[in-house]
């Protein structure tokens, strides 16, 4: 409940303010870098995020999140019209920071709290309640900007995280673990992962941010290009992408006793066959379907390598691996975006598409080993 309303009040006023600042300035690249508020600073302050989740409570260090950004948000009531948007803009930017803190705080939390049987579902429903907060605040962000303005959203955010900052009380003291005995605090304050299994996950991991890096620019092209539709066919494709989104991270909860007994490899390169056949296709029902069936497996996939990442953390390393996973997806997103957008206007979409799948297919071959190496520590622990 925490994450939900947490990220449904940041984006009502993320999605509203990004479009003010586009307008305003004509500048697609401010107007993402304000939607990217949530995950900008968490890339440039990697380090001190890692000491404070090594060395805080994680459920103080969230404490502290929500009420530094319900004080930003709430400030910026004070300022008068002229400079509100400028203002706002400058705030949600360094109130990412404490987003970034409480989305990995809670995971620590989680992990620290819940019986281990129960981890793998907690962690999927806390990612079903972040999901849910983020489509409904840009669901309902166009709708409420017109009706309450600027200044409204901003009250509204401010509401939202009051209420966020006050589940953040009731969140239960993390009991010690006591695989953290013989830990100092400096060898758990460096930002590391040694073990050769979680290094073989976070390349898995990042094979998601590479494809939400590709999703990001075909949700555009395809209708476009491929399909060679119109604004309304890049608005059904949207719609379509959305819904299938947020199917996937429904069907990960009632799909999560399954998801471990599938080879690892394989939720790396399920989603490839619809993938390609969705740009292969050359019709719009059947493309449609394909990609929605991608995003589906996509998003499952995201949940298995999850799920393995933050239950195969030990203790020393959890706070690394929260925080490598606080910034590594949004920077590998971001060059995919880059790379991926540059590959479409130069080779076109399906050759895009091509990349994709052989990308994915060398990087799950060079870490073949991950699900046995991982099977059998299970085994031996």
């Amino acid at each position: 409940m925490l994450l939900f309303i947490n990220a449904g009040g940041s984006f009502l006023l993320l999605v509203s303010l990004s479009t003010r600042v586009g307008e305003a300035t004509g500048s697609g690249l401010l107007a993402g870098a304000v939607l990217s508020a949530p995950w900008l600073p968490a890339l440039f302050l990697a380090a001190p995020l890692n000491r404070l989740l090594a060395r805080r409570a994680p459920e103080r260090l969230v404490r502290a999140a929500e009420a530094a950004s319900l004080v930003l948000t709430a400030s910026a009531l004070a300022v008068p019209g002229a400079a509100l948007t400028a203002v706002a803009a400058c705030l949600v930017v360094l109130r990412g920071f404490g987003e970034a803190l409480t989305r990995s705080a809670t995971s620590v939390v989680l992990r620290k709290s819940v019986a281990p049987a129960r981890l793998e579902r907690a962690n999927t429903l806390a990612e079903i309640g972040k999901l849910t907060g983020l489509s409904l605040g840009a669901a309902l962000a166009g709708p409420a900007a017109a009706a309450l303005g600027l200044r409204g959203l901003i009250a509204v955010s401010a509401a939202a995280l009051a209420l966020s900052a006050l589940l953040a009380w009731a969140l239960p003291a993390s009991p010690a673990d006591p695989r953290e005995a013989g830990a100092g605090a400096p060898a758990a304050a460096r930002l590391h992962v040694d073990d050769p299994v979680l290094r073989r996950l976070f390349a898995r991991f990042l094979l998601v941010a590479f494809w939400q890096g590709f999703h990001t620019v075909a949700v555009t092209v395809i209708p476009l290009t491929v399909l060679h539709g119109g604004a309304r066919l890049v608005g059904l494709f949207v719609a379509v992408s959305s819904v299938a989104v947020f199917a996937g991270s429904l069907a990960a909860l009632p799909a999560q006793r399954h998801l471990a007994r599938v080879p690892s490899a394989a939720w790396s390169l399920l989603p490839m066959p619809p993938l390609l056949a969705a740009l292969l296709a050359g019709r719009t029902a059947a493309t449609l379907a394909s990609y929605a069936l991608f995003l589906v497996l996509f998003e499952l996939a995201f949940v298995h390598f999850n799920n393995r990442l933050l239950a195969r953390a030990s203790a020393a390393e959890l706070p690394s691996v929260v925080t490598l996973r606080a910034t590594l997806m949004p920077s590998g997103v971001a060059v995919s975006i880059l790379v991926l957008g540059a590959l479409c206007d130069l080779a076109g979409a399906t050759a895009t598409a091509l990349v994709v799948a052989v990308v994915t297919c060398a990087v799950t071959a060079a870490t073949g080993s991950t699900r046995h190496v991982w099977r059998r520590s299970v085994t031996g622990g």
